[in-house]
This record gives structure tokens, sequence and C-alpha cells, in this order.
């Protein structure tokens, strides 16, 4: 017994290492895409509703069809609590990419992909108020690191010090983006909270309600009208 306890626990160790390393893959990826997002919504130039629900189309069909191929369609079907949770994270989703998309063209960019990535911020705060999550002196540390990091990435720091930025269309976006943020902290609090749903079936339902909920915008706004304006979307 006392051999298979020592080979157990450099298995365990080396399993744990390796998930905490695809955790911290995953992250960065979406990121990426998050970090990206507003280049393809700039460049789209469509009104933030109907850029909303392309992108919720086109997940739920692009999500529909990789569970298809998999055979994994039964996993999509919810119930009960599930469904009101996938239901209302839904909804969260589609208030914080409506509020982000509006941002864009009040502010810019760079300014909008940095104020909404306070985000990570109300995570921290909710879970620790909220959810009873302790939080270690290097998170509190790292984030504000990490803003400062972005911001000066994106040349926001040097867009503020070049002149006053003040208006009633550019505080309008930075409210937008904060209001954004929170919406998404919700998301990631409400999926948290359903462990019971793996985070693909979410991500389906999400984009499945934003899609039926917001399917009056292409009609009420426009549809694009030029191709590559729907490369962009796509």
């Amino acid at each position: 017994m006392q051999t298979r306890k020592l080979h157990a626990t450099p298995f365990s160790t080396v399993h744990a290492a390796s998930s905490e390393r695809q955790g911290l893959w995953l992250m960065v990826a979406g990121g990426a895409l998050l970090g990206t997002i507003g280049v393809f919504v700039q460049e789209a130039d469509q009104h933030p509703l109907t850029t909303v629900w392309f992108r919720c189309a086109f997940g739920a069909v692009a999500l529909l069809l990789w569970s298809a191929s998999r055979g994994t369609l039964k996993d999509l079907r919810l119930r009960g609590q599930s469904l009101w949770l996938a239901c209302a994270t839904g909804c969260l989703m589609l208030l914080n990419w409506a509020m982000f998309f509006a941002a864009i063209p009040r502010t810019s960019i760079a300014v909008a992909t940095v104020v909404f990535h306070i985000q990570p911020i109300w995570v921290i705060l909710f879970s620790a108020v909220f959810l009873r999550q302790p939080v270690s002196r290097g998170q509190w540390i790292a984030t504000p690191v990490a803003l400062l990091g972005l911001a000066l990435t994106t040349g926001l720091l040097d867009n503020m010090a070049s002149g006053p930025l003040a208006g009633d269309d550019y505080l309008t976006g930075l409210l937008l983006c904060i209001g954004g943020s929170l919406s998404y902290a919700g998301v990631t609090l409400l999926a948290k909270s359903g462990q019971a749903v793996s985070p693909f079936t979410l991500s389906f339902w999400q984009c499945a309600v934003g899609t039926v909920v917001l399917a009056w915008a292409p009609w009420v706004f426009g549809w694009p009208q030029q191709a590559s304006a729907w490369g962009w979307l796509a």
C-alpha cells in the first residue's frame, strides 16, 4: 500500500499541473479573442445590436454543427434550473456585447478594450463579497498591474496625456464599457454557480438566447450591404 501511495502522489501532481497549464492557455486564447474583437466590430460597421445578433447566430450555428460532428447533441439539452441559468447568462451576455460594441465608436477600440477589461476586478470583488471566496494578495496586486500593462500597450495613457478626451459621447462610451464589464462579471459568477452545465453547453445557449431575443434587430437597423461586412461578421 505504501508503494502505491508513493506512485499516486506524483501522478496526481502532474495531472493537476497539466490541467492548470491547459487552463492558462485557454485563458490566453480567450483574452486574445476578446482583445481583438473590436477590429471586427469596427470593420463590419453595423449597428451594435445587429452585430450582436450576427455574433449569436453564427456562434449558435457553429457550436451546433461542432456538437453534431462529435455526436454530443444530447448534451445541449437543458431543463429546470440549468435552463434558467443558461437563459439568465444569455441575457447578461447580450447586454455585455451590446454595451461593448456601442462603446467602441464613441471612444476607440483601445480605450473600450482597456476599460472593458476591468471586469476581472469586479469578479474578484464580487467573488469575495457574495461567494466568500478567498482572494490572495498576489491576485489583488497582479490584476491592476495587468490592466496598467494593457493600457500601456494600447497607447491609452499617451492619448490621455495629449489632450482632453472628455465629452458627452465619450463619457457615454466609458459608462457603456463599465456597464458591459459588470454584465460580463455577472455572467462569470452565474456560470461558476452552475457547475452542472458545461462551458460548451452554456455558450451554445447564450448564443441561442441572443439569436431569438435579437431576431428583430437586422430587420429594424438593416442588413449588411457589402460582402466585406458579412465577412467581418462571420
